[in-house]
């Protein structure tokens, strides 16, 4: 159960926005999608940051998020990434640390898929 690799349980229908992209543009993204996080990438696609529901509450309460703030200003840049042949049971630690959403990059650090914890539980309550 916990030697299951990520890509078995990951999405692939990401949603991403580039990085120059407004905050308005992305709770719009959001909203159509309804998606709870989207990937910041640069140009080449690369993956520079990630944006959560959590992140638009502080930017919500620190700015107006209808005005031109973009995106790289509120998005968390530190992101924790997986591999797609990462195993469920290395998913633990960042999970137990408040990590909802883990990016699955490929070798060069471009986002494949996405592991929520949604997802996880899903995978976990039907290995019971």
């Amino acid at each position: 159960m916990n030697d299951v690799p990520v890509a078995r349980i990951m999405s692939t229908d990401l949603t991403t926005i580039e990085r120059g992209a407004a905050a308005a543009e992305a709770a719009q993204k959001m909203r159509e999608t309804g998606v709870g996080s989207l990937l910041v990438v640069e140009p080449d696609e690369t993956l520079a940051g990630l944006i959560t529901a959590t992140d638009f509450v502080a930017l919500v309460r620190d700015n107006d998020p209808k005005d031109r703030t973009p995106v790289e200003a509120f998005m968390t840049t530190d992101v924790i990434t997986v591999g797609r042949d990462d195993t469920v049971a290395e998913l633990a630690e960042p999970t137990a640390h408040g990590y909802t959403h883990l990016p699955v990059t490929d070798g060069d650090g471009r986002p494949i898929g996405m592991v929520s914890t949604t997802d996880l539980t899903a995978h976990l309550s039907k290995a019971r």
